[in-house]
């Protein structure tokens, strides 16, 4: 009987433990995108990535308005010598071969660019997410801007106020989304 007794208080004692410990459990949650979009370097990079994505379209649209008048002056030859026709169309194909390619690099150059300024942003957010989890006891903060989240309850707590203050974030305007690659 009292070996009985002992096993039962060994079964119930860390259910006990553990439902106590569960109380004291704390979760909070924060939209990474949202916080990301307010910080004043995001701002910075956002500024840099539309004045080199600008560079490029005013190149593109120098090029093109090249090859659209040599197109013009190709479409008004009349009675010229073939091999002249051959050589002004090999130049329109290869003009538009360089149009094609600058195209191509401004998107890779935009996108390397958007990485280079963006990797620091990331990392000294994922910093302040866990020096605040650390700080408060936070078991999990999850990011909301990422699908996952399935249900989150209501005494998860959103910490955004606490990582705006470690990061300095001190004016909320509503940011617009970051330079879509071209």
């Amino acid at each position: 009987m009292l070996k009985k007794i002992v096993i039962c208080l060994l079964a119930i004692l860390p259910v006990s433990i553990m439902a106590q410990n569960a109380s004291e459990l704390k979760f909070g949650h924060v939209n990474t995108q949202e916080l990301i979009m307010q910080m004043s370097q995001m701002k910075e990079a956002q500024t840099q990535l539309e004045a080199l994505s600008k560079q490029y379209e005013d190149e593109i649209v120098k090029m093109n308005e090249e090859l659209q008048k040599k197109y013009q002056d190709f479409q008004a030859l009349k009675d010229v010598d073939e091999a002249i026709m051959k050589t002004r169309q090999d130049e329109l194909m290869a003009l538009n071969q360089r149009v094609e390619l600058v195209k191509q690099t401004a998107q890779e150059q935009i996108q390397k660019k958007q990485e280079t300024l963006v990797a620091p942003i990331i990392e000294l957010v994922k910093k302040a997410i866990a020096e605040v989890g650390q700080e408060n006891g936070y078991l999990y903060i999850f990011d909301t801007s990422v699908p996952a989240t399935v249900y989150q309850s209501p005494k998860s707590e959103d910490v955004t106020e606490k990582l705006k203050k470690k990061l300095n974030i001190t004016a909320t305007p509503k940011a617009t989304a970051p330079a879509a690659k071209k």
